[in-house]
């Protein structure tokens, strides 16, 4: 099994600046037709992280 090693595409957000990139770089995802299914993969990918951010970064509390 080979494993090719590069410089990934995504990472874990760590910034306000760098979130506000991703969001708009799934925005454009996003909304492209025919999308091929590694841009579906993209979506999904950037979906998480940014989900993750603003769970660890949320102000909000829970409403019960």
């Amino acid at each position: 099994m080979f494993i090719e090693i590069g410089r990934m595409k995504y990472k874990v957000i760590k910034s306000r600046t760098q979130y506000d990139e991703y969001c708009q770089c799934l925005e454009v995802l996003v909304f492209m037709e025919d999308r091929p299914q590694e841009i579906e993969d993209e979506i999904e990918l950037l979906t998480l992280l940014i989900e993750e951010y603003d769970q660890k970064t949320s102000n909000l509390s829970s409403v019960d």
